[in-house]
This record gives C-alpha cells, structure tokens and sequence, in this order.
C-alpha cells in the first residue's frame, strides 16, 4: 500500500497541481476566453493565521495553498469562508480588496494577505460560512456548521486541542462548551477572545493499561513522553477540581491521524460557540471518499 500511495501522490502531483508561482506575480500568458471571478475572504487558521483574499473558489484555494503555493508545500490546512461583505476597522480589508483581480492576462489572484495578526479575534462568529480542511494532497472537505446539542456524562477526561491562536493540548474535565468559554475568559492567564478548538479521541483507559503491561508503549500523543503523560492524567485524576491540565505547549494536529479527532471543530467566543461537526467514518467513506482515500 504505501508504494501504491506514493505512486497515487505522484501522479497527483503531476497532473493536478496548479504551477509554483509567487501569488504576488501571476503569470502573463494569456487565457483563451475572458471570465468572471467571485472575490472571497478566507480566514486561514492552521497552519499560519491570515486574513487571505482570493479569487479562487475553496477547493481551488486548498488545492493551491497545499500544492501549489510557494509559501507552503506539505500538510494539512484548515480554513473557513467569512462573508465577503464583512468588515472590520483592524483587518484593513478594503485598503486591499481591490487588488484581488485577475490580472492582465485574465488569471485569477490567487493570495492576497489582508492581515496576519490576531485576525480570529476581530472576526464575528457571525461572519463565518464553511470551514474547509485541506489533505495534504490538495482535496478540500467541506463542513457546515450546526447546532452543538450533545449532553454530556459527568467524571469524563477529555483531550482537547488549540488550534488557533494558541497550539496547546490540554485535558480537562470540562465539555467542549465549558472549555470554550474558560479559554475565551479574559481573567484567566492563558486565554485570548476567540479560540479555534477540537478533541483528540484519546481512550486514557486502554494507556494506562497497555503502559502498565508494555513500559516501551507509545504514546498515542506526539511529542509527550508516554510516562509523563501518564503523570499528567494521575496529577488531574488526583484532582477533581482542576479543571485545565495542559499536556504539551506544542500542537499534534497534522502529526497524528486527522480520524484521531473526534465530534468537530469549535470556535468559541465567550459564552457563544460555532461548532463544525466532523462526519463519521462511514460517512467520509461514503460520501468524501475523494478526500478520505487523500489522508496521510
């Protein structure tokens, strides 16, 4: 199978990538028939953070920004449509959106930076459409938003994971609503207004165990040592009323299986929360099988 992969990658690349071009320099050549371009506002949250405009349609923007940008080559990107008629005073969008045109020779502007400083706090949950997450073979999932309606058991750890601004994974006791608004609380150190989040689908029980067995077993959490994980899942066992204990500082997103998530995607602000639901195996399968059959 991984030769096949390569071979699948391979072929993708040759004949799907669009042309390593700097986006602020399109190309000159000349396309057959004139056409039209919608302007689009993408708020990029992973890996960088921006404020992009562009002409391309969001599979086209995904497809480029993971393949054929010169700024970014491998990996996974996450990043979400905003209305293109919203504007703040901070993001400067229309200092720059007129330059998001097709040029002379009636290409389209691929990237436009607007703004790359603390673009997800100035940006109203309102605003957002569609969150996209980019293979790193150029196919783009598309995910709608939903209510977030789920109840929660009580006495139940979970692994969360700060994707934008911050990168931390944390474990808490806290739901996913409840974490949100801890994270956005301007009283607590490390907080910030908005917060891209979501779950890593980590079974503590079966790692105590196999640890308990295999002292050699992997953790399942790039990066943090297997007995310091450990420590750190004892530390907040010991403590009910602990109610954040952060793991690693640094994000294993993009290291570790995009199908080691679990529910979705939350932005949250406070007491408001945007929530993107991940499909489930089945239906990636399904219906994404596109998409699916791209992941690392």
């Amino acid at each position: 199978m991984p030769d096949a992969m390569a071979h699948d990658r391979s072929n993708f690349l040759a004949e799907e990538a669009i042309p390593r071009i700097d986006e602020e320099h399109e190309s000159t050549e000349p396309l057959c028939m004139a056409r039209s371009y919608d302007t689009h506002l993408y708020v990029i949250m992973w890996p960088n953070y921006a404020l992009v405009g562009s002409n391309l349609p969001p599979e086209e923007f995904g497809k480029h920004y993971t393949l054929g940008s010169s700024r970014y080559f491998h990996g996974q990107v996450v990043f979400a449509e905003i209305e293109p008629s919203y504007r703040h005073p901070e993001l400067k969008i229309d200092k720059f959106i007129d330059e998001v045109k097709p040029n002379a020779a009636g290409h389209p502007k691929r990237t436009k930076f607007f703004c790359t400083y603390r673009v997800l706090e100035h940006v109203d949950l309102s605003a957002f459409q569609k969150l996209y997450i980019t293979s790193t073979m150029g196919k783009v999932l598309e995910i709608e938003s939903a209510p977030y309606e789920k109840e929660h058991d009580s006495g139940y750890l979970r692994t969360f994971q700060e994707l934008t601004p911050m990168r931390a994974i944390a474990l808490s006791w806290m739901t996913p609503p409840e974490f949100g608004k801890y994270i956005t609380d301007a009283e607590q150190p490390k907080s910030a207004p908005k917060v891209l989040f979501t779950q890593i689908d980590f079974d503590i029980e079966n790692f105590l165990s196999r640890l308990e067995t295999d002292p050699f077993h992997k953790s399942p959490i790039p990066n943090v040592h297997p007995h310091k994980l450990r420590e750190q899942i004892l530390e907040v066992r010991g403590n009910p009323n602990k109610r954040v204990k952060g793991i690693s500082l640094d994000a294993a997103f993009g290291q570790m299986a995009f199908t080691k998530l679990r529910t979705g995607f939350w932005i949250a602000n406070g007491n408001k929360l945007l929530f993107y639901p991940i499909p489930s195996i089945e239906d990636l399968k399904e219906k994404h099988w596109e998409w699916y059959k791209s992941l690392d």
